[in-house]
Order: C-alpha cells, then structure tokens, then sequence
C-alpha cells in the first residue's frame, strides 16, 4: 500500500492538477491514499466572519473539489484559521467536505468525534490517523455535549502552557515593577473576588487577571518551559492506544507553529512538541509528523520510528488565487477597508525597494517535502522516503509562487542540508540517499555510530 503525506495546503486557485508539476501529480495519482492539511475553512457566502481574527484563510467550498483532482481524499482540517468563520464556517466546511466524497480529520461536530482516530481499510492492512491541533486550539476547541448543552463543534486540541523561568534577582525585579505600575494591586484584588487560587511563593503572575499576565517563576536559571495541557495529551494518547488496538499502522499528525523559545520560525520545534511526540510513539503511534510552520523542521528517530516535526506545505499560494478576504483583514495591515487583494498580498512579498521579505525572503519556505510510506501488514513493511519539492516562491511570475514542482538537485540539496543541520546534533539523525531514495538513518557522525 502506498500512503502518502503532506504538509499545508494553501490555495485558493482553480484546476490544480493542470497547473502543478505533472510529475507530481502523477506520484499523487499512484498513491492508494494519501493526506493533506488544508489551512483554510469554506464557509458559505451566507456565512459572516469570526471577530478579531486578523488574517484569515479561507476560500469558497469549490476549491474542495481540487483534491479529488490530485487524489487526496483525507483532508485535516484542524490548525488555528479552523474558526475564522465562527461555528458556522465550522459546520459548512465539515458538510461541504463530506459532500464530496472527502473524509475531514481533525475536526468535528463535537470533541469525540473530532477526536476519534479516522480508519483507511486496504487489502495490505488498516492505517489509522489521528489529527491534532496545537496552535490557537484553546480558541477552535471542540466540546462534548452534557448536562442539557450540546457540543461544540471545533478541533481536537492539545492546549498548552508556558513559565518564564528567571533567576532570583529577575525575579524580585519583575514584582518590584509590578507593585510600581499597580498590576500587582490589581492582580491580587481580582484574585480576592474572584476567588482564584493564590500561586506559590516561587511562582509570580505578571499583568491583568482579567486582561491576560504572564506566569513567572524562580529557578536557578532563565529560559521557557512549555508544557502540554495533560487532560488533553492524556485524551490523545489514550486515542492513539485505542487506535493501536484497532489497526495495523498509526500515524498522528500536528498543526503547530510553536517553536523554541516562543519563536514560531525556529528551526527547533517547542519543548512539549517533542514531549508529546516520543509519547505519542510509546503509546503506539507508527510515525508522528507535523505541519504549520510552513518551512521544515528536524526529522528524528524514536526507538526507531519517525517524527517529522514539521513537513512545511504542499502548496503556500498566497497571491494570485481568489480567497475571501474580509474587510476586516484589510484594515488589520493598514488598509482601506475596500483595498485591492493585490496591494495586501505583494506588500507581504516585497519591501518598499523590491526585495524579497515575509514567506519569499528564505529557501526554507519554498524548500519542502512529502513522504510516501510502502506499508504491509502481512510482509510486516514499513518502509518510507522523501520527495523533496519547491514551491517556487520566487517565481518570476506570480501566479506560479506557492505551486509545487518536484525540486531541482540544487533545491535538494539546500533541504537535505537544512534538515541535516537542524537534525545532526539535536535528534543524531540523517537524510541521506541510498539506492536513489532520501532516507532517515541515525547519524553516521553521532555518538551511537562512533560507539559502534
């Protein structure tokens, strides 16, 4: 059986199968299935906007008809533009999707459902997939129904956390600042009426109780800890040791932007990712892979199975395409409410002097791959590699930025060292080729290999 993965899909043009490189296409068209995330929602034209959501994605429930088209029919639908149209924009895009013979992942019309793993039944054995959404999940979380209330349809999260952690004297200076303005005053009035739990003495909240604050805490040393919400890492593990049971192949995959350091375009993936991720594999899971950060992150093997934190896209067609963009989007960049798609969408390509900035000023953004899987139960194979592409996202002509072609030796050549870099010191992993295959193998300079 061959399954294929992918990244994001951004797009918003039509006929894709006539416009992306044919020899893509036709690695798409020799999968048995293969699985995408699509960062957008397709809201009905009777369907108004969320609030306050800035830059939105989202295109006319058509452009799902493009995935029939290149043979994808698993579609996740999970990751943090999954509420730009509300409840509603929800609820269509399931009922659009469902309509066209796609099966969404990820999402539902309740937190079960958006929860549960999604089972593809061959002759070669059963893949089950679990979709999970890490960024913006507090906001698009589903809900079950109880007590009289009926569920909300939205993702299935992984909520999460973060402490800055500051030696002492940070610490007593970050209070004493506090005390000065008057949010400490205020923090503990709120706390009082409230009645929130007081922090310990080595914990400290910074800012508004009502408006948002920042959690510090006293250590013998300043960095960020991240940590996954444990209700939620528990509610997906105990999914993937279900799934486990039940099929022959798991795959769990993430929309997340969260890198080190709160930094959503580092090469290194946030510490709870990686956590999350090797416990996904103890509780069963094949290979865990990643998408949203829209550029690749380090591939690593865990007891021997793979996680690719993060893919990158499949496509990332910001341009010339036809999405929705409310008013409100316009006016979130400093526009006229009634400005030109153009003038939004160029302005993020190019500086005041012509240059290259945003998604277009680094490789990394165009540099991208997929993973094709030969799976069988009964021969026990597991087996997988690489297919870098290029997104072309410095195309000399606008309406091929963002489409995929299958990537030049020298596009190659740029990934596979990024993902060496990223991947060598951290995870002693390598993409290397080998009998004209990219490949995952433990790092032959690693400390395991120099031991052998």
């Amino acid at each position: 059986m061959k399954f294929i993965i992918s990244g994001d899909a951004l797009f918003s043009s039509a006929n894709l199968h006539q416009t992306i490189d044919p020899k893509l296409l036709e690695l798409l068209h020799s999968a048995d299935e293969a699985y995408t995330n699509a960062e957008f929602v397709t809201p009905r034209p009777s369907t108004p906007p969320a609030a306050g959501r800035g830059y939105s994605t989202s295109v006319r429930p058509q452009a799902l008809d493009e995935f029939a088209r290149l043979n994808i029919k698993y579609v996740g639908f999970a990751n943090n533009h999954t509420g730009d149209y509300g409840l509603q924009g929800i609820v269509d895009t399931l009922e659009e999707a469902a309509s066209r013979g796609l099966v969404p992942l990820g999402i539902g019309y309740d937190l079960h459902e958006a929860r549960k793993p999604v089972f593809i039944d061959t002759a070669d054995g059963r893949i089950a997939i679990i979709t999970v959404d890490v960024t913006r999940s507090e906001v698009f979380a589903a809900s079950n129904p109880g007590n009289g209330v009926p569920g909300r349809p939205g993702v299935n999260p992984l909520r999460w956390g973060r402490t800055y952690v500051v030696e002492e004297q940070d610490f007593e200076t970050i209070q004493a600042i506090s005390r000065r303005i008057g949010v400490d005053a205020s923090m503990r009035e709120g706390r009082r009426i409230e009645r929130a739990q007081e922090k310990p003495a080595h914990q400290y909240d910074f800012g508004s109780f009502f408006e948002g604050y920042l959690t510090f805490e006293k250590g013998d040393r300043s960095y960020i800890r991240t940590e996954a919400n444990a209700a939620d890492q528990e509610a997906i593990l105990r999914s993937i040791r279900d799934a486990q049971e039940r099929s022959d192949f798991v795959f769990v995959n993430l929309h997340t932007h969260e890198g080190s350091n709160e930094n959503w375009y580092s090469d290194d993936p946030a510490e709870f990712i990686e956590t999350f991720s090797r416990l996904a594999i103890d509780a069963g899971a094949h290979c865990i892979f990643g998408h949203g950060c829209h550029f690749t992150r380090g591939v690593e093997l865990y007891k021997g199975q793979p996680i690719f934190y993060n893919l990158g896209s499949l496509f990332m067609e910001f341009e010339a395409g036809e999405s929705i963009i409310p008013p409100e989007m316009f006016v979130a960049y400093g526009y006229e409410e009634r400005e030109a798609p153009s003038t939004l969408h160029k302005n993020r390509a190019k500086d005041s002097e012509g240059n290259w900035t945003g998604f277009y000023s680094d490789p990394k953004f165009s540099e991208n791959f997929l993973v094709v899987f030969d799976l069988s139960r009964d021969d026990n194979r597991f087996d997988y590699e690489l297919i870098p592409i290029d997104l072309q996202m410095t195309h000399p002509h606008v309406t091929k930025r963002g489409l995929p072609v299958m990537a030049s030796e020298e596009a190659t050549a740029s990934l596979v060292g990024r993902l060496n870099r990223i991947s060598n010191e951290r995870y002693e992993t390598e993409v290397a080729q080998a009998q004209g295959r990219w490949i995952v193998r433990p790092w032959s300079g690693g400390a395991s290999a120099r031991k052998d």
